[in-house]
């Protein structure tokens, strides 16, 4: 069985290329025709490939294996390259999806990365379906529908819609457009969107990126900021968001914000149209007879990770289980014959990231009801056993949504701050914690020349520096001379030493006595405690470090009234802070 993800798709925007990509798998369009008889004899690389593709499209094939239709990434002679502009086209997807640059650059194919998710695409839209067990893709009887369409027709233009409203995800964006009324970036449905906590699904804080964007005087920061630093699921609402006002659902609008310096452009922001606001409700309609069944398959259910076979299996017979019965006892129950012995709580978590993800799901201690109709989808035949599911991880997760008030969101730090290629998710949702579970002024800066983030109060201010690091964090004298010459740019505050005055952004209240500095990752190891105390010698600055269960623990202190944060830097005292 080949485990693929399908049902969150990050950068296809184009339904000129989705629709050739549907007709790659339709033997009667036009463009199986041009990829007969002009592309694949005059772009596909390989002899070899040109050859085995002309076969299948002379003999009506409409039914392509993944690697036929992705390609791999080769390069003239054949052989793996990591290097895209040395790959060489191999596949009907790849010569399919011309890329942005085909005018000026002359190359006409894209890359296997980019077939992907185009292929993603049509299937999440169920214009195509796939064989697990085979791992080939044909088209659908919708997908036919969708090929046979005048480009630019209002049947086009309906089969779209219709697509788009049996998709959870638009339908859920849609929601809390209408729910809210207003106007709001990307980042504000990115934190109500997808199983919020996990890998795959990571938002950043609106107006703590609002406040970062401002803040930055660097244009090319700023152009950065607004282009590149944005979580998973903020990468699948600013799509959505992109689908939906192409049919006319959602309006965008650009924004400006004022600055010390000036005005400067902000994030785009979306709003629900009238027909929108139409379809959704006619969508979701009174009567389970008028809505729109809603298409889901077993890969929508998780998206990356070791866990994301056992979590998707979970999730799918969730779904199988709640279609026959509206007892939570008889859910769990139900679950635990198949294999599943997870904590109630993990299930309640299941439901809630099921609803964000689109599918509407009411629930209590004692009931759950399923508000959508779904389509008959199919749960591959797994050993559902304690192998199939990263154990250490589901304890760690359940263990603190049972015994702390945090929201799952920041549970998700457990995870984050043991993986290195996460820094910047780290970084952000650490400094969002503290703003909006601590209580602080927390102040996100990152960039060149400036720390990642300061935290304070009008009496005390500290200087935050985040490592995510699998093994834990040790000993490290660069990273030491860093934060001495942070700790040292703001005693100075030397606009000739450091002209980006980073400084500024602590309240002019507190005294140089009254600062510090903390280093905050996974866990602390080796000789730690030596930086710590060398750091401190080198500034007459006290500081500390903060792993990430301590992180939350204190949060979670913070909410409970355990912890007052006037009281933190009474914990600052040149070693690791075990709150309690």
């Amino acid at each position: 069985m080949h485990s693929r993800a399908f049902g969150w798709i990050q950068n296809p925007s184009d339904f000129k290329k989705l629709k050739l990509v549907v007709q790659v798998f339709d033997s009667k369009s036009e463009h199986y025709k041009n990829l007969k008889n002009r592309i694949i004899p005059n772009v596909i690389y390989f002899e070899s490939d040109k050859k085995r593709f002309i076969d299948y499209l002379e003999n009506n094939v409409e039914e392509f294996s993944y690697l036929d239709l992705v390609g791999s990434q080769r390069n003239k002679n054949n052989e793996p390259t990591s290097n895209r502009r040395e790959a060489v086209a191999n596949s009907l997807l790849q010569v399919t999806i011309l890329p942005q640059s085909v005018e000026t650059r002359g190359k006409r194919y894209t890359d296997n990365w980019t077939a992907d998710g185009f292929l993603r695409w049509a299937v999440s839209f169920n214009f195509v379906e796939s064989n697990r067990e085979l791992d080939t893709f044909k088209i659908t009887d919708l997908g036919k529908e969708f090929s046979r369409t005048t480009d630019d027709s209002d049947e086009e233009l309906e089969i779209l819609k219709k697509a788009i409203l049996r998709y959870p995800p638009a339908t859920q964006v849609l929601s809390l457009l209408a729910k809210s009324g207003g106007w709001h970036t990307k980042f504000y449905i990115g934190n109500e969107l997808g199983f919020i906590g996990e890998k795959g699904f990571t938002s950043y804080d609106e107006s703590l990126m609002i406040d970062w964007l401002k803040t930055t005087t660097n244009t090319k920061e700023q152009t950065a900021i607004r282009q590149d630093v944005e979580g998973t699921s903020d990468k699948y609402a600013r799509m959505i968001s992109g689908w939906l006002k192409k049919v006319g659902f959602v309006e965008q609008r650009s924004t400006k914000l004022v600055t010390p310096d000036g005005e400067i452009r902000g994030f785009p922001e979306y709003s629900i149209s009238g027909s929108g606001l139409h379809a959704i409700r006619q969508a979701h309609g009174s009567s389970k007879n008028t809505r729109v069944t809603k298409f889901v398959m077993w890969e929508f259910f998780a998206t990356t990770g070791k866990n994301k076979d056992y979590i998707r299996t979970r999730r799918a017979y969730i779904l199988k289980i709640i279609q026959t019965t509206k007892s939570f006892n008889i859910l769990m129950a139900q679950l635990e014959q198949l294999g599943f012995k997870d904590d109630k709580t993990i299930i309640k978590n299941d439901l809630s990231g099921l609803n964000t993800s689109g599918i509407r799901i009411e629930y209590d201690d004692n009931r759950v009801d399923l508000k959508d109709n779904l389509v008959d989808f199919s749960i591959p035949e797994l050993d559902v056993t304690e192998e199939l599911k990263d154990a250490e991880i589901e304890k760690r997760k359940s263990d603190f949504m049972n015994n702390t008030d945090l929201p799952v969101k920041f549970i998700e730090l457990l995870e984050i701050a043991y993986d290195g290629k996460r820094n910047r998710d780290f970084e952000i949702i650490t400094i969002e914690l503290f703003r909006k579970v601590y209580g602080l002024n927390a102040v996100l800066l990152g960039g060149g020349r400036k720390p990642d983030g300061l935290v304070s109060t009008n009496d005390y201010g500290i200087i935050i520096d985040t490592k995510a690091y699998s093994n834990g964090y040790s000993k490290s004298i660069s990273q030491e001379d860093e934060m001495v010459r942070y700790i040292e740019d703001n005693q100075l505050r030397d606009k000739n030493r450091n002209p980006i005055e980073w400084w500024e952004n602590f309240p002019q209240a507190i005294t140089q006595d009254n600062f510090y500095f903390m280093w905050i990752s996974s866990k602390f190891i080796g000789r730690f405690q030596e930086q710590l105390s060398s750091t401190y010698h080198r500034t007459n600055t006290k500081g500390a470090a903060l792993n990430v269960e301590q992180l939350l623990l204190g949060a979670d202190a913070i909410i409970k009234g355990k912890l007052n944060i006037n009281d933190i830097p009474d914990h600052i005292e040149n070693k690791e802070i075990i709150w309690f």
